[in-house]
């Protein structure tokens, strides 16, 4: 099952700047607890709940508090358990990209820090290992603000990523 289109149209606004995905978060957030395990859910819920972590409240409309943020970051690590319990991960580029860049950039403001740079090292190695040339930004398209997010970061030339507006060598 794809992710519900009242989500995705809620990640779209975002992008143009209305503060909707704390409403798309609820709406993937509850077919999740409903057991839906689809692969662009997760990858999805993982997105926004991260960027909700990592992101002021006019941004993103999640409440700044911390029993919000610690909402987020169970989510968080409940999807990545339960793609990693499915052997969703090692085998899939995207998957180690998406993973691997949010942890990478934020992995000290998450819950369990030293999972999270851990999983840094780790999934950008086995990225790499896969898609020595990176991955394509066209499989980002039409898929929300997570595609716009991580096709923003896959675009940058010469294996470079974009950390918070500044370019770095990887």
């Amino acid at each position: 099952m794809p992710i519900p289109n009242d989500a995705l149209e809620l990640e779209i606004r975002s992008i143009s700047g209305e503060p909707t995905l704390a409403k798309a978060y609820l709406i993937l957030k509850g077919a999740w607890e409903q057991g839906e395990r689809d692969r662009e859910l997760a990858l999805h819920l993982m997105f926004i709940a991260w960027y909700g972590i990592v992101e002021p409240e006019h941004i993103t409309g999640f409440p700044g508090d911390a029993e919000t943020k610690t909402d987020l970051n169970t989510t968080l690590r409940e999807v990545h358990r339960a793609l990693e319990l499915e052997s969703q991960i090692h085998d899939d580029p995207e998957i180690l990209y998406a993973f691997g860049l949010m942890a990478k950039m934020f992995w000290f403001v998450l819950s369990e820090p030293k999972f999270w740079e851990k999983i840094s090292i780790e999934y950008r190695e086995r990225y790499r290992e896969l898609k020595p040339s990176g991955l394509d930004a066209s499989i980002f398209a039409d898929r929300g603000a997570y595609g716009a997010y991580y096709s923003s970061q896959v675009s940058i030339p010469n294996g470079r990523e974009k950390v918070s507006g500044v370019l770095c060598r990887k």
